[in-house]
């Protein structure tokens, strides 16, 4: 007998795609239902808030300045 799983449509451009596939291919193909295309896949509809949050995470985390950034904008700042 087929089974029937509730999903929720998700859009998003190709870089946040690209982490969505990552986390759900680290976590046994538990979020992702089916692909559509780059910008589109079929998500199970209890997982939507984990995914968010999760990719959120992800691209702050690749947002933080390094080490060495910070140091140059503490240089340029004094300059000021």
């Amino acid at each position: 007998m087929p089974r029937a799983i509730k999903g929720a449509l998700l859009q998003c451009d190709p870089p946040q795609m690209a982490m969505v596939r990552k986390i759900d291919k680290e976590n046994n193909n538990a979020y992702i239902i089916e692909e559509i295309d780059d910008e589109t896949c079929l998500v199970k509809e209890n997982k939507v808030e984990e995914i968010k949050a999760r990719v959120k995470f992800l691209m702050d985390d690749a947002m933080k300045p390094t080490g060495a950034m910070e140091m140059d904008s503490d240089k340029d700042s004094d300059m000021d």
